[in-house]
């Protein structure tokens, strides 16, 4: 069989029972990988939306977002993630840090110009299976171990344009590259000193790299004093995994969603505001071209409460609780449709301002989590930070 094929079937037969060694989730494993947020900590503590929010931000998931800003800014973000799963009784637990997003903003007469790159997609997992099994045929057992490791995920680098318009309505386009690079290794190695004579282990794997299209359309406006409303809208082409020269495996190309934001905030008075919204994402787009399991379209929606009327060291300080409800696109073939929720609360700090523009925010958000499918369930708690400097 060709590498890739011995792969497939190594996957298969992996996924029944496997121990996720080191990864941010054994959810990972399935379809292209598990969906990231590419976005900063509030937008997280706020139910994960991230469209119809108050205020100029730098954005992936909101192209008119950067419109508000005033002054150059460039963001930043990263996690920590700390997850315990179990199936039928069998637990294990696995730690990873990431950095989901870092984008640059400069205001000029025509909008604001936006760089950034953020994660669309995890396939960092690691999963392993041992059993005996009769090596020579005559009732001597030795250990097989299987192991399966993926390391890698998919990003999207985007160049966006933002503005405001007469009238007050925001609006923005991005257009950029899905990019990636994911090498899957599987090695079988046995145990053979009771039958005497040594078996040699075997290895199969290779390096594969994605590329694609992407563009984003997003628009935003108040109405009134107390309302503010957002939508945005993100299609891609088809995602093309190329291997590299040293690699015995066929190219392949997916099918990614077409993606729709639609969110809104009711500012009830300066200091406390409501937000939510709601996420649809075609990823039954995918699900003729995966050799193990399937895809769906999914449905997502989340929302949070914001009080900005705390001080924290004597800062202006903002207090944050939210919570989501999502679906899951990729399943194994004998599996329910997984889902994920999460509780979440955040902090966000005004730690620099001048003339009226914060110069410097600090944005802290922790997760409380679920994610689960039949039998299986995978809790985490997940610490994020995003840091926005601006003025320079």
């Amino acid at each position: 069989m060709t590498a890739s094929r011995s792969l497939c079937a190594a996957f298969t037969a992996l996924l029944i029972a496997s121990v996720p060694a080191s990864a941010q989730s054994l959810f990972a494993s399935r379809g292209l990988g598990l969906p990231l947020f590419a976005t900063d900590s509030r937008v997280l503590a706020l139910g994960g939306i991230g469209v119809g929010l108050p205020g100029g931000e730098l954005s992936l998931v909101d192209p008119s977002a950067p419109a508000g800003l005033s002054v150059p800014s460039v963001a930043f973000a990263f996690q920590s993630t700390w997850a315990d799963a179990d199936e039928d009784g069998t637990p294990t637990d696995f730690s990873g840090t990431r950095f989901p997003f870092l984008s640059l903003g400069y205001p000029t007469s025509f909008g604001t110009v936006t760089v950034a790159i953020g994660s669309v997609l995890d396939q960092r997992w690691i999963a392993s299976s041992s059993e005996q099994v009769d090596l020579d045929g005559n009732g001597r057992l030795g250990v097989v171990t299987d192991r399966f490791e993926s390391d890698g995920g998919i990003s999207s680098v985007r160049l966006g344009l933002a503005r405001t318009l007469p009238g007050g309505v925001s609006v923005g386009a991005q257009v950029g590259r899905n990019i990636g690079d994911v090498s899957r290794v599987f090695s079988r190695s046995f145990d053979s000193l009771n039958v005497g004579t040594p078996v040699p282990d075997f290895t199969a794997g290779g390096r594969w790299s994605y590329r694609g299209w992407t563009w984003a359309v997003g628009a935003s406006g108040s109405v009134g004093s107390i309302l503010r409303l957002g939508g945005s809208y993100t299609w891609s082409s088809e995602l093309d995994a190329l291997p590299d020269e040293n690699t015995d495996g066929a190219e392949g190309s997916f099918g990614l969603p077409a993606e729709l934001r639609l969110g809104a905030t009711a500012i009830l008075s300066p200091r406390l505001s409501i937000s939510g919204g709601i996420q649809t994402a075609t990823w039954s787009e995918a699900a003729a071209d995966l050799t193990v399991g399937g895809a769906r379209d999914v449905f997502s929606w989340g929302g949070g409460v914001e009080w900005a009327g705390a001080s924290v060291l004597g800062k202006p300080s903002a207090i944050r609780l939210g919570y989501r409800a999502s679906e899951l696109p990729f399943t194994l073939e004998d599996a329910l449709d997984p889902t994920e929720t999460a509780f979440t609360g955040g902090l966000g700090m005004d730690l620099l301002t001048g003339a009226d523009v914060v110069l410097a925010r600090l944005d802290l958000t922790l997760e409380r989590g679920l994610r689960e499918a039949g039998s299986f369930e995978e809790r985490f708690w997940r610490f994020s930070t995003s840091v926005r400097v601006s003025g320079f």
